[in-house]
């Protein structure tokens, strides 16, 4: 079986929410690294210091109009090395990412597993980079009818 390096499975997840974020880094990478504070800053204060990983991802979720994506990692007990990223859209969407090492068998069976957790048939997988969408409308009209590889 011929492992590929960075899968990275997209989803769309409909409007932002901590709750959805939450829903899947616990069920894809339970015990995740959390984000340091100084990870990013609000776009109108770039000296403010968020003081919990908490704080800064509700900022971006609680406030309008703005695009942010955060990666959650996992040193230990993560066998194809999964990363989570949560794209905050301008349009206040959100989507979800999985990006791994594995088959593409498993890539696939994490996309489709992904698309279950959140409820989705919007989905893509590209590889090392995820792909490009302006915001969350965008990603819907480029791969609401895509289960291709990008």
């Amino acid at each position: 079986m011929e492992i590929v390096r960075d899968i990275v499975c997209q989803v769309y997840a409909g409007e932002k929410s901590k709750n959805i974020i939450d829903l899947v880094l616990d069920t894809f990478i339970p015990d995740y690294e959390k984000l340091n504070t100084d990870y990013t800053f609000p776009p109108n204060n770039k000296d403010y210091v968020f003081t919990t990983e908490i704080e800064m991802i509700n900022y971006f979720i609680e406030n309008k109009g703005l695009n942010q994506t955060f990666y959650w990692n996992k040193s230990l007990h993560n066998r194809y090395k999964i990363m989570v990223g949560a794209n905050i859209t301008d349009d206040d969407k959100l989507v979800m990412s999985l990006t791994l090492d594995a088959s593409l068998e498993t890539g696939e069976e994490y996309l489709n597993k992904l698309k279950e957790v959140l409820q989705s048939n919007i989905g893509v997988i590209s590889f090392v980079n995820p792909v490009d969408y302006e915001n969350g409308e965008d990603f819907v009209l480029r791969y609401q009818k895509s289960t291709h590889y990008h």
